[in-house]
């Protein structure tokens, strides 16, 4: 893979509109003085036709420019310290998808080795009898699954069933073990139903949010379906599939709202609203007067304790008013940003993409294991770029290059 090079070249672009500085934070008055990352003006990409076809099919949505308050208010319940408010200025517009990136879009862009999901086979009672280790096996659909013991690896076929548009584990699932003297590995497995023809009818969880995704991997991501677009000559210069910087994210998270999160009014945050851990009456914030979630009535526990599917159709949960889905709770998502305390001072920050360098990545947003607290608009979390957490994803936006 060549990534340096895009680097490289998103970093001469970035000279040569507008010069660099060592923070990479340009700082203005809060009238208009200041310089914009880039000359192209904002009409040029909302009118760009091209460009709207494109977010059309990809499912996102126009983020407008405008100045917002980032951070949170002294008095902001579940409140970190690096959250100190300051205003910033998005001055370009840009496209945000929708939804976050699933298992199902993950696969498009990466190669068999980094596919998620098992592959579902359909397999006869014959069949099954010839991998497993006895008879009397019950024809049906199977997901494959491997884990290493002291002797090797051990492979288990689990019943999957086919509901709403995706695979996934049956309730109380017909659970068999492969003969590992026959088959001593996933490949070796795949090989056999390769010679009996066959194939795989789909992967497991497709629609859930893909997840255990280094900072580093959905960069790579981005870039690739970056080069596939040029390629096919559908994606516009200079404008790329990028990380949103971490300004952009919280700025698209809000919507226009000053509150603990972007949806509705912003006054309550629960398993009612978004995938967060709703289980205990201390993990939520619920200001409203009387609802089922405040002091006014008596609390109903919401935790779903997993991934929801993302149905594009039907989705669970509400969007924000930009039409935003899951910017609060699911999956954490990986911003473009060095984490770094927010500078000093009472100036408004024009396009910030934080420091030039640094030792761990923002993430933003909360996930279903995080409580509202963990959850809200302004709430900052880092990891260092190599981790893949099991509750971390990404979405992506389609804008101008950064660097």
């Amino acid at each position: 893979m060549v990534m340096p090079i895009l680097v490289h070249t998103y970093f001469v672009y970035f000279v040569l509109v507008t010069g660099c500085s060592e923070s990479n934070d340009l700082l203005t008055n809060s009238d208009t003085q200041g310089t914009k990352f880039f000359a192209m003006e904002s009409s040029a990409q909302v009118n760009n036709q091209a460009l709207i076809k494109l977010a059309n099919a990809e499912g996102m949505e126009l983020i407008e420019a405008g100045e917002f308050l980032m951070g949170s208010p002294d008095d902001e319940v579940g409140r970190s310290e690096n959250e100190k408010r300051n205003r910033v200025r998005i001055s370009q517009p840009f496209w945000m998808k929708k939804f976050e990136i699933t298992q199902e879009e993950w696969n498009t862009m990466v190669p068999d080795s980094q596919k998620r999901g098992s592959e579902v086979y359909s397999l006869t009672g014959k069949i099954l009898g010839e991998i497993c280790t006895s008879s009397g096996y019950t024809a049906g659909n199977y997901s494959m699954s491997a884990f290493h013991s002291e002797k090797g690896m051990d492979i288990f076929l689990e019943e999957a069933v086919f509901a709403d548009g995706y695979w996934s584990r049956a309730k109380n699932p017909r659970n068999y073990k492969v003969n590992s003297q026959k088959y001593k590995d996933m490949e070796s497995l795949r090989e056999f139903f390769k010679n009996q023809k066959i194939k795989p009818l789909d992967r497991m969880d497709k629609l859930l949010p893909v997840s255990r995704v280094s900072y580093s991997q959905a960069v790579s991501f981005c870039w690739e379906k970056t080069q596939r677009a040029r390629l096919s000559r559908i994606l516009p210069g200079p404008f790329v599939y990028r990380l949103p910087t971490e300004a952009e994210w919280e700025y698209a998270c809000r919507a226009g709202n000053s509150g603990i999160c972007g949806l509705g009014e912003g006054i309550f945050l629960s398993g009612e609203n978004a995938n967060i851990d709703g289980s205990m009456r201390g993990y939520i914030i619920d200001q409203r007067p009387r609802s089922e979630f405040s002091d006014g009535g008596s609390f109903v526990s919401i935790f779903r304790k997993g991934f929801v599917p993302i149905r594009k159709n039907s989705p669970i949960y509400p969007p924000n008013a930009w039409g935003l889905y899951d910017m609060h709770g699911n999956v954490l998502e990986w911003c473009y940003d060095f984490y770094a305390p927010y500078p000093e001072g009472n100036r408004t920050r024009v396009d910030p993409i934080g420091p030039i360098r640094g030792a761990h990545r923002i993430v933003r947003g909360g996930s279903f294991v995080r409580t509202a607290h963990e959850s809200r608009s302004a709430k900052r979390l880092n990891y260092e770029a190599s981790y893949r957490g099991s509750e971390i994803g990404f979405r992506y936006v389609l804008g101008l290059p950064l660097r």
